[in-house]
């Protein structure tokens, strides 16, 4: 093996640091010429065109990075172009090896309190070290400040601490890509520096810790201004910068790169890749599997650690989000969840309402709302919240449940590949599973896609249940209570069957399928509309079976039979489409939305006010709950299918209670029995419009006599 090698340390930064330098590894010789390319990546294929026979290796430092979220890489296309240029010579970046090493030194340095992350860490460019973003923001999420959109883009608005949520630096990456760094004008300079003084740095006042790589740091006079009186956490060992960071005033800088590999002032991760590389004869670039069998080894929590954000193999990824649990129940003291549930964004408006992009949004021109909602839909899965302290009334039994989201609308969802979505899914199961939680429900179109839940339960390491069987009930269980306190319809004391007519639309799916069965028992007649008449043939003998005295009729159109109908039970996915005339239905008829997104809108309900719509599906959990997020429901009301998943944790079923397009009937009465035992109660009645009151059922009762008496 050769005693000595030439590396070519190309930096995207300034050339006034250019140096040449040499150190040895175990008697191995390494000479290194750094050459700054002045934020040029053409500066940097020039550089490797024009050297690569000169040189045994180059080293690539602080060159926009390459990102990997849910399985695909995001890069700079130049970098890309770079990355794939023909060489004789390895190109080295020092990844894997660099994240490798930062989390196993920040886990050292943690255990031994010299970083204390309950004191807040502000990453100026998240974008740079997502693994340490994502590593700490999961165990200390409340006390991570992120600001990659101001320094990337200049937006310091975006600027929020965001507890528990998705990274910042995910959302800048699908947004914006990278910001050319040429094309900062000295007036741009001036005017991010002239926000950021006076928005930015009030925020991040009390915070102790700044982290970021020093090079890109550098690269900000304005982002500098906030290492004034903090601790300064960095990877990138390089004496010059850390002395001329030393101008700014920090109170120490700490640093991630190993004492071990400090084989020179001035290397970094990228020269320890190449030189690691070179001595091991290895061309082509090390996988993050193969770091680690050259790297000491190390305790296993602390590998485990490491792998923590990288792996993606199914069975290590369920034993490492295990240990895991443990690590951050050690850090933390955060209770484990018994239950998990995954929900999305309903509409565009949900983005609104999110604590850094919702100014933005609001503003947002009309027609950018597909494609920005189509961009949100590629940020990875993001934990939303948490419900605490649920107890039921018969045990005593307590359980905590943690809430998931994908920031997705359910039309981007109908659009995007059924893989891409379980994809996104299977993290989430692995997650959930890994921090404890026995169970995970299915929310809004996330229990429609596929196969209604049969294909995830089948893969997740925990059971999954959809929550239609509470959802069901809970439609039936609001419409009794409406229908009798409106007192229009009466009961045929001979059959014991209400006299009166009941549409479903949407029959042939999970909710409609069930409702339609429930409603065939109680009704004399019972319409079912969906797009299939063929599914609904079936559906109809099914109910010939189990209500032979109802009169079934089916049908594609739902406005043929509209003004008939005394009860309206909608359970459709059809998004935008008004799937009936709202001017059309009956007067006094009571109208059951349990789509999500809701069929109805808040200017259907205005235009008829002798029409009664509710928004069904939700539930009161017992105890003294907390949930510490937005629902857009009050006090400790949520979704039914969410209620299913947290009662059946309290009721000890950790089973796939409820998978698939056909929901058995007889457990919709055992889930219902199962919520009246632990004290799962129907929530206040909630309309498009808010809560309905007493007053406003004899008010719309009155109106719709009237209004029966004029026809």
């Amino acid at each position: 093996m050769k005693s000595s090698f030439r590396i070519a340390e190309i930096s995207y930064g300034r050339s006034h640091w250019d140096k040449s330098f040499s150190f040895e590894i175990e008697g191995t010789r390494f000479d290194v010429l750094r050459m700054g390319a002045n934020f040029s990546l053409e500066t940097v294929k020039a550089i490797i065109q024009n050297m690569r026979n000169e040189v045994d290796a180059f080293a690539l430092t602080s060159i926009p990075p390459v990102i990997k979220l849910n399985g695909r890489s995001y890069v700079h296309r130049q970098y890309l172009e770079i990355m794939k240029m023909p060489s004789s010579v390895p190109l080295c970046d020092g990844a894997g090896l660099r994240e490798i090493s930062n989390i196993n030194s920040l886990v050292h340095m943690i255990e031994d309190k010299r970083i204390d992350p309950e004191q807040g860490i502000f990453f100026p460019a998240a974008i740079l070290n997502v693994e340490i973003e994502e590593f700490l923001r999961t165990k200390f999420g409340r006390n991570i400040y992120l600001g990659d959109a101001y320094s990337l883009l200049g937006l310091p608005l975006l600027l929020q601490p965001f507890p528990g949520l998705m990274s910042i630096a995910q959302i800048t990456l699908n947004i914006a890509n990278f910001k050319d760094l040429r094309k900062n004008t000295p007036l741009a300079e001036n005017q991010i520096k002239r926000l950021g003084l006076s928005r930015l740095a009030s925020q991040v006042e009390g915070i102790q810790y700044v982290c970021c790589d020093l090079p890109f740091l550098l690269l900000f006079d304005s982002a500098l201004d906030f290492v004034r009186g903090k601790d300064v956490i960095t990877w990138s060992h390089h004496q010059r910068m850390e002395k001329e960071l030393s101008f700014y005033s920090p109170r120490s800088i700490i640093n991630l790169f190993p004492e071990e590999y400090k084989y020179s002032p001035h290397i970094n991760y990228s020269i320890l890749d190449a030189a690691l590389r070179l001595k091991n004869n290895r061309q082509a670039a090390l996988t993050i599997e193969e770091w680690e069998k050259l790297l000491a080894p190390e305790t296993e929590i602390r590998q485990l650690a490491r792998k923590f954000v990288f792996t993606k193999e199914k069975s290590l990824q369920a034993k490492i989000s295990h240990t895991w649990n443990s690590v951050r129940a050690e850090f933390t003291k955060e209770t484990p969840p018994d239950f998990a549930f995954i929900i999305h964004a309903l509409s565009h408006k949900d983005f609104s309402h999110l604590p850094v992009i919702g100014p933005f949004v609001q503003k947002m021109p009309i027609a950018w709302n597909d494609g920005f909602d189509r961009l949100m839909s590629h940020s990875p899965p993001l934990v939303w919240g948490h419900v605490r302290n649920i107890q039921s009334i018969a045990t005593g039994k307590e359980v905590n449940g943690i809430v998931y989201a994908l920031t997705s609308t359910p039309k981007v969802l109908k659009e995007t590949a059924l893989s891409e979505t379980y994809a996104k899914i299977e993290k989430i199961y692995y997650d959930a599973a890994g921090r404890g939680a026995k169970i995970i429900g299915l929310g809004a179109y996330t229990k429609v896609i596929g196969d209604s839940g049969l294909t995830i339960n089948a893969n997740s390491p925990i059971p999954v249940t959809t929550g239609n069987s509470l959802s069901a009930s809970a439609t039936l269980w609001g419409l009794v209570d409406v229908v009798t306190k409106m007192k229009l319809l009466q009961v045929n004391p001979q059959t014991g069957k209400v006299r009166g007519q009941a549409m479903v639309i949407g029959a042939s799916g999970s909710i409609g399928s069930v409702s339609a069965k429930l409603l065939a028992m109680a009704f004399e007649k019972v319409y079912l509309v969906a797009p299939r008449l063929g599914r609904l043939e079936i559906l109809m003998k099914d109910l010939k079976e189990i209500a032979p005295h109802c009169e079934i009729i089916t049908t594609t159109d739902a406005n043929q039979f509209a003004s008939e109908v005394d009860v309206l039970v909608t359970a459709t996915s059809a998004f935008d489409q008004k799937i009936i005339d709202v001017m059309r239905l009956k007067p006094g008829c009571v109208v059951c939305d349990c789509s999500r997104p809701l069929d109805f809108t808040v200017e259907d309900a205005k235009k008829r006010p002798d029409v009664l719509i509710l928004e069904s599906g939700e539930v009161n959990l017992p105890g003294p709950v907390e949930i510490d997020f937005d629902l857009n429901l009050p006090g400790n009301t949520v979704y039914a299918c969410l209620g299913e998943t947290a009662l059946l944790a309290l009721e000890g079923r950790y089973e796939a209670f409820t998978v698939g397009r056909d929901i058995d009937w007889l457990k919709v009465k055992e889930i219902y029995k199962m919520a009246r035992k632990h004290g799962v109660m129907l929530s206040a009645i909630q309309g498009h419009m808010g809560l309905v009151s007493d007053r406003e059922i004899a008010l719309t009762r009155e109106l719709a006599l009237s209004r029966r008496r004029l026809k």
